[in-house]
């Protein structure tokens, strides 16, 4: 598994694609070298050949006949260090003058030439050694072979091949081990840009991106990114500070006017002015709720909820405790699995809890209402379900929406921002949130990873 992780890793393409750009590099340069020089050195051999051949010609044309047997006979005595062979028949076939004896049998290509092999005797050991002669037809019916030994030519052919497959081979392993090395660099860098984003987007904003002091361009990005980062910590720390500052005064002009709506109630003569005053204290209410319902929004949707280890299962049994005098003990079907922890805010995670069960308690219309927390796979699944209308598929995703309440709902209390508040907790804890249908009735179904350590 680790070794098809690395495969698939930007290091191990980086390393693979460096090499085989060296190795390409070599193998056309060496390619290069080696095809020219063997085109030289064969060129200059077949020029040898053929000047000696085209002389032997005209000495034949000159001479009589023993005396240009003569002349093949002295040179071909010592073959193996002038390097040259010769062969001479006559009309009829039959062999003259010369050291080997391979015409009329040899395969010659067009335009004379032919490569054979010979036999030569060196001392004890014997040797295979490579020709390439020019056959010449002369006057009268006779054959001319001139050919040289080209067995070093050969066996520097294979050297070269050699040669060039392990500068292939070795330079891909260098070359990989580059790219490895360089892949590694980026990704390290990369692996800690990741690690330190992720903090970032968990709410640490002081956190700041890894620099590593070779003042390349990946440190320059990573130093305006750290300054981009520093800008939004001191707007967000802004933005937080009067948010703060604008709720409390908020808070303290609606505890205000309540309190004078609380004495005007009091004072209130007649029905009439009663209702009037307890209509104010409910708009008022209402306000500070839709407030307050805002504030937690805001506060899970910014990512800066310090998050640690909650027992969530402790918290749904407390706050399930906290709604039986509500509920009838018989309308409220609890099962909880005790243990289960997770990493996240406490007191968000019990007001998501709570809206959803206000929201079964409000739209169940006096149907059961059940709460379960279990283990899911590697997450604490917690399901709030009632036998009410529900809500139709085409809506359920526009029920997370601020301030959007669905038909049927405009006589029932709320400002619709039960389920858009439960949405952002399920964001800022990497939750899954799904509503679905209880047959009859709405299922609300949070999947909440758990702690490591549950």
């Amino acid at each position: 598994m680790a070794l098809v992780s690395f495969a698939r890793s930007s290091i191990a393409r980086v390393a693979l694609l460096h090499g085989l750009l060296l190795a390409t590099s070599m193998m056309a340069v060496l390619g290069g070298v080696y095809l020219g020089t063997s085109r030289i050195i064969a060129n200059e051999s077949d020029q040898l050949i053929s000047l000696e051949a085209q002389g032997l010609a005209e000495d034949f044309r000159e001479k009589d006949l023993d005396a240009f047997v003569t002349e093949i006979v002295d040179r071909a005595e010592d073959p193996w260090v002038r390097g040259g062979v010769y062969e001479l028949r006559g009309p009829r076939g039959d062999f003259l003058a010369g050291n080997v004896v391979v015409l009329p049998d040899l395969s010659v290509e067009a335009g004379g030439w032919a490569e054979f092999d010979v036999a030569v005797t060196r001392g004890d050991a014997n040797a295979s050694r490579r020709i390439r002669a020019h056959v010449t037809s002369l006057s009268g019916g006779f054959q001319l072979m001139v050919g040289h030994d080209v067995q070093d030519r050969r066996t520097f052919r294979e050297v070269m091949l050699r040669s060039l497959a392990w500068a292939v081979v070795v330079t891909l392993l260098f070359g990989a081990l580059g790219g490895w090395w360089l892949g590694r660099r980026i990704s390290r860098t990369a692996q800690a840009i990741s690690v330190s984003a992720g903090r970032i987007a968990a709410g640490n904003l002081g956190e700041r991106l890894p620099v590593s002091g070779s003042g390349d361009e990946i440190d320059a990005l990573v130093m305006r990114f750290n300054d981009l980062l520093g800008r939004v910590e001191t707007l967000t720390t802004t933005m937080r500070a009067v948010l703060d500052s604008t709720s409390h005064d908020l808070r303290g002009h609606l505890n205000r006017i309540r309190g004078a709506a609380q004495d005007a109630r009091h004072g209130a003569v007649g029905d009439q002015q009663a209702r009037a005053a307890d209509n104010v204290l409910a708009e008022i209410d209402r306000l500070s709720g839709t407030l307050q319902g805002l504030l937690r929004i805001a506060l899970a949707e910014s990512g800066t909820a310090p998050l640690e280890r909650v027992d969530l299962s402790a918290v749904t049994s407390d706050l399930t405790d906290f709604y039986l005098p509500v509920a009838e003990p018989a309308q409220l079907r609890v099962d909880i699995e005790a243990g289960l922890h997770v990493r996240g805010h406490r007191q968000l995670l019990a007001q998501a809890l709570s809206n959803l069960l206000d929201n079964a308690l409000k739209y169940g219309r006096g149907t059961p209402v059940s709460v379960s927390l279990s283990r899911h796979g590697p997450y604490a699944r917690l399901a709030v379900g009632d036998g009410g209308p529900g809500i139709p598929p085409e809506s359920r995703e526009l029920a997370t929406i601020r301030f959007r309440r669905l038909p049927g709902s405009s006589g029932l209390p709320g400002s619709g921002l039960g389920l858009s508040l439960v949405a952002a907790v399920a964001r800022l804890h990497h939750a899954r949130l799904e509503l679905g249908d209880a047959v009859p009735g709405l299922c609300v179904v949070m999947e909440i990873p758990l702690d490591p350590a549950t």
